[in-house]
């Protein structure tokens, strides 16, 4: 499933422009669209107008989901690496020693985005990217699966929760 969504979201993102273009286009050269006098006369005379106003409104609110998403992920990374260093320093929650373990089941979920994220890091065409994302998950994991983004994500498939 992570696949479907990752291609999704790529596709997503691909889209984007040539959907922005095509309503610009619409909008300015609206006399040569097809069936434009059956449109003017059903639904009035600015309906190009009014389609792509509602058009932009609707994908404006998918692309604001999206944002609410990703504050999420990142969100949970940034509690999963701020769980971790509580961890290595052996600091715990509820206090005392023999908490390593806890502060990291406590939020497996976050754990789990916070892998996902970086193992899409690995994927970057930028090699700094690349190596300091390969870094935080040996961080974040507690050893180390190599450069390969398919070993990690082998790796994450078989987490419980993932």
């Amino acid at each position: 499933m992570s696949q479907k969504v990752q291609q999704f979201e790529s596709l997503f993102r691909q889209i984007t422009p040539l959907f922005l273009l095509g309503l610009l286009l619409a909008v300015l050269f609206e006399s040569w669209l097809p069936y434009i006098d059956w449109l003017r006369a059903t639904f009035g005379e600015q309906i190009v107008l009014k389609a792509a106003l509602a058009l932009t409104i609707g994908y404006v609110l998918l692309l604001w989901g999206e944002t609410l998403r990703l504050h999420g992920l990142l969100t949970g990374v940034l509690e999963a690496f701020r769980a971790f260093e509580r961890e290595r320093r052996g600091e715990g929650g509820g206090g005392g020693g023999g908490s390593d373990k806890s502060t990291g089941a406590r939020n497996p979920k976050a754990r789990i985005e916070a892998a996902r994220l970086l193992i899409a890091a690995m994927r970057s065409g930028d090699a700094s990217i690349r190596e300091t994302s390969h870094h935080n998950l040996i961080r974040l994991v507690g050893q180390d699966l190599g450069v390969d983004p398919d070993a990690w994500q082998s790796w994450l498939d078989e987490q419980p929760g993932a």
